[in-house]
């Protein structure tokens, strides 16, 4: 998993942010504190002096450093404790003058070392989460809520299977890929009539993906055509525009929907291929859905975005009849 740069660098300003606040404010109490004890400014100074001093004098003269450590430890709780009784007498909470980050692990840093903090890392989980619900409805649409029964049981006499046999085997495998998502996953092509749970079972799987921390990147082929668009005539929102591209190209996981609907098709072919292309080139996974047959993707595309999509991705076809017309007609007579 490879951190968005644009998301990462936005929850590194915030982190920046919140410890430079926070300092100002410990600063601020400081203040106050040194004004009504000025005994505990000169104890802070002492604190902060002792360990140089007492290491300078122990290296000139020749004595144990050992012993110098000890030492100024015991010099360090003697003015410890003053300090905490001066505050506790003045009526001053005694951790008033503590530095309190939000995370206690990496004081709100967002690393240990070179080493994400499990803060940066949820902080991260979150943004994921709230860019993803924007464009789709994750938190309605998931696994759990996911319901056979608008499929039928008959069985298709040319392919010998259910709609309900198709989806469940369809989702039995949607969830293996998200469980399972890593750099290294397939590519996925779902193909069927519209209304048969291709984008819904994406939907599932990006929630769950982004939920691993990996980053999705999801938009219909009309979006993303009208994006490269945008930029290759430099429009008025071609800023916005290359922002969405660096995450079509960039993003962990492309969920490429509605193949096959944009318009002209001529248009489309090299903004496609190149997408499709570079993704695989840098084993980068993708789902695509489309309503084209596998043999149609040829006549409206070209053979080489045929031949990739056909040949690099693992192919779900998904039958029935539309659930979402069958789901208004059932609303329509309750």
């Amino acid at each position: 998993m490879q951190f968005d740069k644009q998301i990462l660098s936005g929850i590194l300003r915030e982190y920046e942010i919140k410890r430079e606040l926070r300092s100002h404010k410990l600063s601020e109490r400081r203040m106050e504190v040194y004004q009504r004890v000025p005994r505990i400014r000169q104890i802070d100074s002492l604190l902060r002096g002792t360990a140089a001093s007492v290491m300078k004098i122990a290296l000139e003269s020749g004595d144990d450093p050992e012993q110098a450590v000890k030492n100024l430890k015991q010099q360090n709780l003697a003015l410890q404790q003053e300090r905490k009784q001066l505050l506790i007498k003045n009526n001053i909470p005694a951790d008033f003058l503590d530095d309190k980050p939000d995370c206690k692990i990496c004081d709100d840093m967002g690393y240990i070392g070179t080493t994400p903090c499990r803060c940066l890392k949820n902080a991260y989980q979150e943004r994921l989460n709230n860019q993803l619900s924007t464009v789709l409805p994750i938190k309605d649409q998931n696994f759990e809520s996911f319901k056979l029964d608008y499929y039928s049981d008959a069985r298709d006499s040319r392919l010998n299977i259910s709609p309900r046999e198709n989806i469940k085997a369809n989702f039995d495998e949607c969830v293996k890929y998200a469980n399972n998502f890593s750099q290294n996953s397939d590519n996925l092509l779902f193909y069927g009539s519209a209304g048969l749970g291709k984008t819904f079972l994406s939907t599932c799987i990006a929630k769950t993906v982004t939920e691993s921390g990996f980053s999705v990147a999801y938009d219909t082929a009309i979006n993303i055509l009208n994006n490269y668009e945008s930029v290759k005539f430099n429009n008025a929102d071609a800023e916005k525009a290359k922002e969405a591209i660096y995450k079509y190209e960039k993003a962990d996981l492309l969920i490429l929907d509605d193949l096959g609907t944009e318009f002209p098709p001529s248009l489309a072919v090299s903004v496609i291929y190149s997408l499709i292309n570079n993704r695989l080139m840098s084993h980068k996974p993708m789902i695509v859905s489309t309503n084209l047959l596998p043999n149609e993707i040829e006549k409206r595309y070209s053979a080489a975005i045929a031949s990739r999509l056909i040949g690099e991705f693992t192919i779900f076809r998904f039958l029935g009849d539309d659930i979402r017309k069958l789901k208004r007609k059932l609303a329509n007579r309750s």
